[in-house]
């Protein structure tokens, strides 16, 4: 057992199941959450609803597609976060939203390497199928969207700026959603900037200033850590207010 799991157990007598465990290593609230993105770019697109057979096929591709990300995300980061839990992370923070029985599993000890990299794969098929399914040009924006994924962990302790591109990630989400019911249209750079905005300061730089102590200590480079919190919130609130604004145009 490693030090995560005997921390786990320390805070959870059972600790979770495997199911559980699973969902968390994919952020299944956060990622459940996340699926109003593609949603919101079809609706928009059709200014109205999709048809059954969109429904059908598209919502579990997003569901696909965004456990498969969040899940990427802590695959890739696994060292990094096994080190952020030495530090002092919390295993399971009341206030995160991303989860629901534990934090980071794979890095815990809780989830093995062999399942996690076995779930985001058979994800990533479920998402292709049904992305392709419905339009290629939607499996293109889905693959851009893994691609940022993989860059912006690679960035991890580079720059700050890596935020940037968490927006990016969430706004090809949304088109990725309009191309699946609608041509691409000019109209459809408004639904890329809502989404980009609302990710950067509604989400990745507020999460940020969650995990400044521990980010700071394993040398992950974001606003907070590196500019400080009051530049975060600064930052925060800039680009929210750019959020609100872009309203006007959807």
């Amino acid at each position: 057992m490693t030090a995560g799991a005997h921390r786990l157990a320390a805070t959870t007598p059972t600790g979770p199941g495997l199911p559980a465990a699973i969902f968390d290593f994919s952020r299944g609230k956060q990622a459940l959450l996340t699926v109003a993105q593609p949603a919101l770019g079809a609706v928009l697109a059709l200014a109205g609803l999709p048809s059954w057979r969109v429904i059908a096929i598209g919502l579990p591709a997003a569901c696909a597609a965004s456990f498969a990300l969040y899940a990427l995300n802590d695959l890739l980061d696994r060292k990094v976060d096994a080190r952020s839990l030495s530090v002092g992370k919390s295993l399971a923070p009341a206030h995160d939203v991303d989860t629901a029985f534990v934090r980071h599993p794979l890095a815990s000890g809780v989830l093995s390497l062999r399942v996690s990299v076995a779930w985001v794969a058979g994800l990533i098929v479920v998402a292709v199928v049904g992305t392709a399914l419905l339009n290629p040009l939607s499996l293109l924006f889905f693959a851009a969207a893994v691609a940022t994924q993989v860059v912006y962990c690679a960035l991890r302790s580079v720059t700050y700026w890596k935020t940037v591109l968490s927006g990016v990630m969430v706004g090809f989400g949304g088109l990725a959603g309009w191309v699946a019911v609608a041509p691409l249209r000019w109209s459809a750079l408004s639904v890329f900037v809502f989404l980009a905005c609302w990710e950067i300061g509604g989400r990745n730089i507020v999460n940020d200033l969650s995990d400044l102590e521990s980010d700071a200590r394993v040398g992950i480079r974001t606003v907070a850590s590196v500019r400080g919190e009051a530049a975060a919130a600064r930052a925060a609130t800039a680009v929210a207010a750019a959020c609100l604004a872009s309203t006007a145009l959807l």
